[in-house]
């Protein structure tokens, strides 16, 4: 299998792995910058192993929440 998909492959292969994730998220963090990804013409590509790590959070380090909100413009207010 290859390891560098569009970001359509990579959601099919993910739910094949049994990750439940929506092209939409896949493509916000794409966009905001979680996930490593190409621009070749009209297509996105990702390298499908740097996908599974950040959804599984192998480097000890959940930072999706945080940099999610801080792209939208929300931030977090201590009490």
């Amino acid at each position: 299998m290859p390891n560098v998909l569009t970001i359509r492959e990579a959601v099919q292969r993910a739910r094949g792995d049994g990750m439940k994730i929506s092209e939409y998220a896949l493509r916000q963090w794409v966009r905001i910058g979680e996930i490593p990804a190409i621009k070749v013409g009209k297509k996105v590509l990702i390298y499908y192993p740097n996908l599974t790590k950040y959804v599984r959070c192998e480097d000890l380090a959940d930072s999706a929440p945080a940099t999610v909100a801080a792209a939208h413009g929300i931030r977090r207010v201590e009490l």
